[in-house]
């Protein structure tokens, strides 16, 4: 049976470094069959380090002569951003694709990912947009070749979020999509907005507006390097965070999520709240629980005054009582799950304080390796 025809999305800035990779993978991946050659669109965002020459010789080298997918390299002829560099590929695609995939260039994916993705949509005609699971790996060769035996490098946050989209997309309302494997219906007719970082959730958002499911297809993987320790790996946390605040904050995706009904707009109210408010809750609540421990243990009834219906106070007990809840917050601040929810929610005040000085703009920069 044929399946739909592919209209692959590529954008890139400063990509020579991956973009071989990328299309070697492409090379190498199953694609679904289809009556029509699908279709793949490199687009250059005005690159200065010769990214769509390096392309255009991948493009020789490894897409010769195949008949059941086409490549080109476009340049964006509007305003440098990715929402700009999307909306010009998918000017480029044409009326052929019936699904859009769109994927960055530092990704790779799995040799079956195409097929399960298309295979989700064929399956589910109410599915409207899915993207791939996330797979953590510590590097990448140069050959495209996503083998099993890539050492995994994912950590306990990823389990975690890798559980609640798995959760979500059982009622379709997947939240936080990935942008780097994101796919949709071509009829939905969905276009970045300029000036919004976060141009998955966004369109996640138009997609929802529409009425459409939104799934995770866990079968479909891409994998993808961490930044590594240090600096380059913080500047892209922070700017993650800070387009997901630019997101969750912006009146125009409150619209979108106003359209929806009340499940969805419950469920947006939680994205948009529970992690910006999660620092000062938690920050409010270590610092309460001690002084709520000192305060039950001083006032207990009974005690030394006979006849008294209240005991004087019992201050070594109450202090020893606030001291071993102070002791049991330090052991979890110290503890490794305690220092990676602080970090992150350093991330989170630092993105947000941020973003409310000057909002990030719609280009982006992404340290590879």
């Amino acid at each position: 049976m044929n399946g739909p025809v592919l209209g692959m999305l590529v954008p890139c800035r400063d990509e020579a470094r991956v973009i071989e990779r990328k299309l070697a993978n492409l090379a190498r991946v199953d694609w679904p069959r289809a009556e029509r050659p699908h279709r793949v669109v490199v687009v250059d965002d005005g690159s200065q380090d010769g990214t769509a020459a390096v392309a255009e010789r991948a493009i020789a080298r490894f897409f010769l002569g195949r008949s059941d997918v086409e490549v080109r390299v476009v340049a964006n002829t509007g305003a440098p951003g990715k929402a700009s560099a999307i909306a010009r590929g998918l000017a480029e695609l044409g009326s052929d694709p019936e699904l859009v995939v769109l994927t960055d260039a530092d990704v790779i994916l799995e040799r079956a990912a195409l097929v399960e993705l298309a295979d989700a949509f064929r399956r589910e005609p109410r599915l409207g947009m899915a993207c791939g699971a996330q797979r953590f790996v510590r590097e990448l060769g140069d050959d495209g070749d996503a083998h099993a035996s890539l050492a995994d490098d994912s950590g306990l946050y990823d389990r975690w979020t890798a559980a609640v989209r798995r959760f979500e997309s059982r009622s379709g309302r997947l939240f936080s999509v990935h942008g780097q494997m994101l796919a949709w219906r071509r009829a939905l007719a969905l276009a970045p907005t300029p000036g919004l970082a976060a141009d998955d959730i966004e369109l996640r958002m138009q997609a929802r507006a529409r009425g459409a499911r939104i799934e995770l297809v866990a079968a479909a993987r891409f994998v993808e390097v961490k930044a590594p320790e240090g600096e380059g790996r913080r500047d892209q946390e922070l700017r993650r965070a800070r387009a997901y605040v630019q997101c969750v904050e912006s009146p125009h995706v409150a619209r979108l999520a106003a359209r929806g009904g009340a499940l969805d707009r419950l469920h947006f109210a939680c994205y948009r709240r529970v992690p910006l408010l999660a620092p000062w809750v938690v920050l409010a609540a270590l610092v309460v629980a001690p002084l709520a421990a000192l305060a039950v243990a001083a006032t207990r009834p009974g005690g030394a005054s006979a006849g008294a219906e209240w005991a004087i106070p019992e201050w070594a007990g109450a202090a020893t009582l606030g001291a071993a809840v102070l002791g049991l917050e330090l052991l979890l601040a110290i503890s490794p799950l305690g220092r990676r929810l602080a970090r992150l929610f350093a991330v989170i005040v630092r993105a947000t304080r941020a973003e409310r000085r000057e909002p990030l703009s719609g280009t982006w920069r992404t340290a590879r390796r």
